[in-house]
């Protein structure tokens, strides 16, 4: 990630924010402890910590690693059963689905209490209305939440 991304990003920033406490706090002790060679132990210590946040990918598109161009292609209603990929849920064990927006490219929709995580995929952002609007034709009784 860059530093430009690590700020803009919520948790990364709370991430980086303690990574970097923890190195100038690894840097003072160094610097005011004896000087001996073992103390050369925090000084790396410090300097790993100052980097790792540089060192995460975009935490966001890892979580949706499926994407689809068309998200109606993955989603078909016959009868009482709901297919989403190669997965078949009956309609009636379906409370809620997640829909909501990545970010200014990517939407995504998830089955959180179903599957354990196997179903959920993302798509473009464009499309969001277009799912919003099935589930809510086809599949009144699901709640979508985000």
């Amino acid at each position: 990630m860059t530093f430009k991304e690590i700020m803009a990003d919520k948790k990364a920033k709370h991430w980086a924010c303690l990574s970097w406490g923890g190195s100038l706090l690894l840097l003072v002790y160094f610097l005011y402890a004896e000087q001996d060679l073992l103390l050369f132990t925090p000084l790396i210590y410090s300097l790993l910590l100052a980097v790792l946040p540089f060192t995460q990918k975009n935490q966001t598109y890892q979580l949706f690693p499926e994407y689809f161009d068309d998200p109606l292609s993955q989603l078909r209603l016959e009868g009482e059963m709901l297919h989403v990929k190669q997965h078949q849920l009956t309609l009636a064990n379906v409370n809620k689905v997640a829909i909501d927006q990545l970010d200014e490219t990517k939407a995504f929709i998830d089955f959180p209490y179903t599957m354990y995580g196997k179903l959920k995929f993302s798509f473009p952002a464009k499309e969001l209305p277009t799912v919003k609007a099935f589930f809510q034709q086809h599949c009144p009784d699901i709640q979508i939440i985000r």
